[in-house]
């Protein structure tokens, strides 16, 4: 256990038995065709994460479960994948004036004297590390907090309920450190499958298996993400409700 959450679980569950496998490899097709077809495999992946996650709050063990009620999943996966867009504007802000520098970069490079660039140069990397300085501060932050926003809406299945601050805040600061190892579980786990995706590509023999290789870990990923943040949801909703049980006894 990890400041409630058990990692072992969390881990090794898509893997457990032949049917949970079987469905492991059933998301990775789907995550394969979300490089081909835009936007709408990734709202089928988030609505069968919110599944997975959904289990946890109703005080079970994560499972794989089967892939049917596509139409479900899809609703689901809006209403997940909305909530997460609109917490990250605030680091999508931030993103936009760096897209935009370094698409113009070079083009202003191609047609800029020696002297435009003596100058043009130091200013688009102060530019530069100014906007990447306040992109940590925001997102780390936000990061750590969302999926208490995205938990509060697959336990109350509503799209609302992710902006109802008061609500799940509480939940949230109720469980403060499960929150924060759920983000260090998510991004420690997705930093050592990129090394080992990566030590991979750079074989050889086995390079040819990374095209295989990314859609399974872009599902896996997200299967860690919402466990991880569904534990430690449950967690902070269950010590929020004994101290209120607490305070009223």
């Amino acid at each position: 256990m990890l400041s409630g959450i058990d990692l072992n679980q969390i881990i090794t569950f898509p893997f457990k038995d032949a049917e949970s496998r079987r469905n492991f490899l059933i998301g990775c097709l789907v995550s394969l065709t979300a490089f081909i077809v835009p936007i709408l495999p990734y709202f089928v992946l988030y609505g069968y994460a919110a599944r997975i996650a959904k289990q946890i709050l109703d005080n079970e063990s994560p499972r794989m479960a089967a892939w049917d009620d596509w139409e479900g999943m899809i609703k689901d996966g809006i209403r997940l994948f909305g909530v997460r867009m609109v917490y990250s504007l605030p680091v999508l802000i931030v993103i936009f004036p760096m897209f935009i520098f370094m698409v113009a970069m070079p083009f202003f490079m191609s047609n800029a004297s020696s002297s435009e660039l003596d100058v043009a140069i130091p200013a688009f990397m102060l530019v530069f590390f100014g906007l990447m300085c306040a992109l940590i501060p925001i997102s780390i932050p936000l990061a750590v907090i969302t999926p208490a926003a995205e938990m509060y809406v697959v336990d109350k299945n509503e799209f609302a309920a992710g902006f109802r601050f008061r609500e799940w805040w509480s939940i949230f600061r109720a469980n403060i450190g499960g929150f924060i190892a759920a983000f260090v579980i998510y991004y420690m786990s997705t930093m050592i499958l990129m090394f080992a995706v990566q030590i991979i590509g750079a074989t050889l023999i086995f390079a040819c298996l990374v095209p295989l290789l990314l859609p399974a870990l872009v599902i896996y990923g997200l299967l860690i993400m919402y466990t991880a943040g569904a534990q430690a949801y449950k967690n902070g909703r269950d010590k929020l409700a004994q101290s209120e049980t607490n305070a009223g006894s």
